[in-house]
């Protein structure tokens, strides 16, 4: 600390010294980033001017300044240092997406006040009240019921469930806009049905944003960040409502309503899916390190973030592990405890068990006609980058179809890999292996 005040201290005394002798000096400004975001000019006799690049014309001063101002009340300040590389293509396809997502919950919205009888006179204000409570009764209980069930899976998932969250609330739309076709209890079911959907999308939504934004952030400004994106929706829907009440007013048959719902419907899980494609994270998850490994044990080549985010999945994959031709032979995942681990659902299935370093593998031999499941659980103190170890050794248990008990040891030096994962981006510090609530060992021998 004192040296931190020292070197502060020098660095003010050579300022006023410099000023002392009559000299002007240039002030830089840098970012965290150690970029130039500001030149100063500090006079000999105290006035601190700003030095602004040459300009030719007071025109293209002006559209400079205007524009910093919009990137100030838009972009994290910073940018793009101040976030990942993927930041601005996710952000481009996630405005497009909420701008086709508040024209068609315009036109959902219609649907659903006439589905709760405005403009029937023959309509019950009761049973309108009754249908609304029922709504938010089953958005409450969807809410607690997918959070407990899938909270834990959605970090690790994130680009799945940020895609999924459009989808639930894609669906909804399409059961408000036929429910003013429906009788009172086809009402009840979809719009029902409808809000619980918004729920699941509410959940899903927040949490996997929450996620993608802990990635996006790099210069510990993911408060600031998630500020900015709320100022970049905010416009993006003022313009969508803007555009959205013009279609409303001019497309009022029930044809022409479905018809763009479906174009709009599709453009929105179009651009949400080009978002979620461009985002690069660099954490290893199931799929990713499943890909990696799979390259790694075919060519000796570890792949980059960039490399595997263009391979994966959004929406469908299950961690089954091939083998060297290509056939499912494993299904691998981490254990929900011990007893979970040890247990076979058939009578004719073999445990066997196999020891690793910080880790330790329960397999349950393959009953003709399925998969063999392979069980991983970690030892007391295990670190992230042991969990990704665990799940590397495991496929290669599967890919070379051991069926004994042994102590395994790799082919690869783990040293060698995660030297060249770290040289090739690869995060370190934390995993996303774990889609449940993770359980370590410890083991004592038991004392009489």
């Amino acid at each position: 600390m004192a040296a931190h005040q020292e070197s502060e201290e020098a660095q003010v005394d050579k300022i006023t010294d410099l000023l002392a002798w009559g000299n002007d000096v240039d002030i830089i400004e840098l970012d965290k980033s150690g970029h130039v975001v500001q030149r100063w000019l500090h006079a000999h006799d105290g006035h601190v001017l700003p030095l602004r690049r040459r300009s030719n014309s007071f025109f293209s001063r002006s559209v400079r300044e205007w524009r910093k101002a919009l990137f100030d009340s838009f972009l994290p300040v910073g940018f793009p240092h101040s976030v990942s590389k993927d930041y601005l293509s996710y952000q481009f396809f996630d405005s497009l997406q909420a701008f086709f997502s508040t024209i068609s919950s315009l036109l959902a919205n219609r649907a659903l006040l006439q589905g709760l009888g405005v403009g029937d006179a023959s309509s019950s204000a009761t049973f309108a009240l009754l249908l609304t409570i029922l709504k938010d009764a089953m958005s409450r209980i969807a809410t607690i019921v997918f959070a407990h069930r899938f909270g834990l899976r959605i970090e690790p998932d994130a680009k799945r469930y940020r895609f999924l969250a459009d989808l639930f609330n894609d669906t909804a739309f399409f059961l408000e806009l036929y429910s003013p076709y429906l009788g009172s209890w086809g009402k009840v079911v979809a719009l029902s049905t409808g809000e619980a959907l918004r729920a699941l999308c509410g959940v899903a939504a927040g949490a996997s944003k929450a996620a993608l934004s802990v990635h996006f952030a790099r210069q510990d400004n993911l408060a600031e960040l998630n500020a900015k994106e709320a100022s970049q929706e905010t416009a993006v829907g003022l313009i969508g409502l803007l555009v959205g009440t013009l279609v409303v007013k001019t497309v009022e048959n029930h044809s022409a309503v479905v018809l763009l719902m479906i174009v709009l419907v599709l453009a929105h899980l179009g651009m949400n899916y080009l978002g979620v494609r461009s985002v690069c994270m660099n954490t290893f998850n199931r799929q990713r390190a499943t890909i990696l490994f799979e390259e790694y044990l075919k060519s000796g080549k570890v792949l980059s973030p960039e490399q595997v985010a263009n391979r994966e999945s959004i929406i469908f994959w299950s961690p089954a592990i091939r083998n060297a031709q290509g056939k499912e032979v494993v299904h691998l995942e981490f254990a929900e405890s011990y007893s979970h681990a040890m247990s076979c659902s058939d009578a004719h299935e073999k445990l066997i068990i196999v020891d690793g370093a910080m880790h330790t593998r329960f397999i349950c031999s393959r009953v003709p006609g399925r998969l063999t499941r392979i069980k991983l659980l970690l030892w007391d103190g295990a670190s992230p980058m042991d969990a990704v170890l665990a799940w590397f050794a495991a496929m290669e248990i599967a890919i070379a179809g051991k069926d004994r008990d042994s102590e395994f040891v790799p082919r690869y030096k783990s040293e060698d890999l995660l030297e060249q994962l770290k040289r090739q981006g690869w995060s370190a510090d934390t995993q996303a292996l774990e889609t449940k609530a993770p359980v370590r060992l410890q083991v004592r021998k038991r004392r009489l």
